[in-house]
């Protein structure tokens, strides 16, 4: 009898796939209501709204600085003295210097960088809603564990208090039974909580939940990705800190054409009209031409300049950071990815029995008297234990998975693949 019991509980630490429904085979196939119901969410945040009409007031900047940098000015001019004087002007500030040329240039790096910007936080929120969604389908999954095994304690504590007001049961063994429900009913407690929280960060996500969310079902691939895969220069961070450089470098040609003078051209028409000697009205046409040009004696702006050439040094170096911090990511994402994919995989391949019908036959030697209250007690929080370290490997795998995807930037591959 005691061989035969310690095979049950060696059973139960076999079986840790089991938190999909019995005889369920693990696949890929998240489902499209997964990806419907992610993508509403992105679509309809806030945060995405907020840097999407950021991307579309820089990319209305950009197209500003397209335009003429000066605009013709017109002059109107009427003097009465000794003489009548009417005219009238008009007068251009020349670029010269190719200002506006340089200018949108800047604007289009300034472009490209928002729209780095805008991809890396859409990227970034649609792994932190699936991530949300994997955590909450975690919490509730442990949550109902936790309840299913306060209700099995509770059974158990019935039939206990039943035998020992029959003198079929040591007090000693009631006792167990008593404290196994109590810490039954505080490891509920702690899930309740536990998925309170998960509730209020999708919640915070998603708004409030009309119905419960769909299920992440199977597991993230079938096979491990690979750093080869990625293209580096094409992520939004890479992209991002290649556009501050070239933005650095449209910074220094802006500062080297402001420090040149545009010149200002006019031309002038009037008329003059005066009384002769004689008394007669005579009158003269007028013509001018003018030119005026800045000169810069007391600030030459070089100072822009050098400025501009530290920002440059800045942006290669931050491109230098950037580009290993995105590798050191990759590397780690990947390796945390194939770590939670080889211990799934491991407890998947062991098999076993459900444990629903491990906890049946716990039952039925307990009727049976074939083992102890405690020797139930024990086995039974060990099968519940089992589950529940399945829920918590099941879930490091999907967030494993979707750190690796932020990583990578294949989510919206992988999302647009969902069957």
């Amino acid at each position: 009898m005691k061989n035969r019991s310690f095979s049950l509980v060696s059973a139960c630490l076999a079986y840790l796939c089991l938190i999909i429904p019995a005889g369920a085979q693990p696949t890929t196939g998240v489902g499209v209501a997964v990806r419907d119901y992610v993508l509403s969410i992105l679509e309809d945040h806030p945060a995405l709204g907020q840097a999407r009409a950021e991307l579309d007031a820089t990319r209305a900047m950009a197209r500003s600085q397209t335009q003429p940098l000066y605009n013709p000015e017109i002059e109107f001019e009427y003097e009465d003295a000794a003489s009548e004087t009417k005219g009238v002007g008009v007068t251009q500030t020349l670029d010269l210097s190719g200002k506006r040329s340089a200018r949108s240039g800047l604007a289009a790096a300034d472009t490209t960088t928002a729209e780095a910007r805008f991809d890396i936080l859409r990227k970034a929120l649609l792994a932190e809603i699936l991530t949300t969604l994997s955590n909450y389908q975690k919490a509730a999954e442990a949550l109902q564990v936790s309840q299913q095994r306060v209700r099995l304690d509770q059974e158990f504590l019935a039939i206990a208090q039943r035998r020992r007001e029959s003198g079929d049961l040591p007090q000693s063994e009631l006792l167990t039974a008593r404290l196994a429900l109590a810490e039954a009913q505080a490891a509920a407690s702690a899930a309740s909580i536990d998925f309170s929280r998960a509730e209020q960060s999708l919640q915070a996500l998603a708004g409030p939940l009309q119905a419960v969310p769909p299920p992440l079902v199977g597991i993230p691939a079938k096979a491990l990705p690979s750093l080869a895969a990625v293209a580096m220069a094409e992520l939004p961070e890479i992209r991002l800190a290649a556009a501050n450089t070239v933005a650095a470098q449209s910074g220094i040609r802006v500062a080297k054409r402001n420090r040149i003078p545009d010149p200002t051209v006019g031309l002038r028409f009037g008329e003059e009209r005066e009384v002769s000697p004689l008394g007669s009205m005579e009158s003269a046409t007028l013509f001018g031409v003018r030119l005026s040009i800045p000169i810069p004696v007391r600030n030459t702006f070089s100072a822009e300049v050098d400025a501009a050439h530290a920002g440059l040094i800045a942006a290669e170096q931050g491109y230098q950071e950037i580009h290993r911090k995105v590798e050191a990511r990759l590397a780690a994402t990947l390796r945390r990815y194939q770590t939670a994919s080889e211990a799934w995989q491991s407890w998947a391949g062991q098999g076993a029995d459900p444990l629903e019908s491990q906890r049946v036959l716990l039952q039925r030697l307990w009727d049976a008297g074939e083992i102890s209250a405690v020797d139930y007690i024990i086995q039974l929080n060990q099968t519940f234990a089992t589950e529940t370290a399945g829920i918590e490997l099941k879930g490091r795998l999907w967030a494993t998975w979707f750190e690796w995807l932020d990583a990578s930037a294949f989510i919206d591959e992988w999302m647009e693949n969902i069957q």
